[in-house]
């Protein structure tokens, strides 16, 4: 069975007229993180990490990424490695639905 992801992290440069969410499910934020990110995200021995990530993984919370809150979870991550800057970027930019064609 084939897992098809429903969103992906939007452009700087969308203008397809599809709304841009900057606050969403929990569960769509992890489902869009790698193999690799989750892991590290999970494992993360840092205090506000690893209570977000049990957070998120014990209820569908959700996630603003406007908030004082993910910008200091986020820093904490590319401290330690888990995200680039660039990624946290992109989560910056909210979230839309994917375009038939990127299915």
């Amino acid at each position: 069975m084939e897992i098809v992801e429903k969103y992906v992290t939007a452009s700087a440069t969308d203008n397809y007229g599809q709304a841009i969410h900057t606050t969403f499910p929990a569960s769509v934020f992890l489902n869009m993180l790698t193999e690799t990110e989750a892991l590290a995200l999970f494992r993360s021995s840092t205090q506000i990490i690893a209570d977000t990530a049990l957070l998120m993984s014990r209820r569908d919370a959700e996630v603003d990424v406007n908030s004082t809150r993910f910008d200091n979870v986020m820093t904490a991550c590319v401290a330690e490695n888990i995200f680039t800057a660039d990624r946290v970027t992109a989560f910056k930019r909210g979230i839309r639905l994917k375009r038939p064609e990127e299915l």
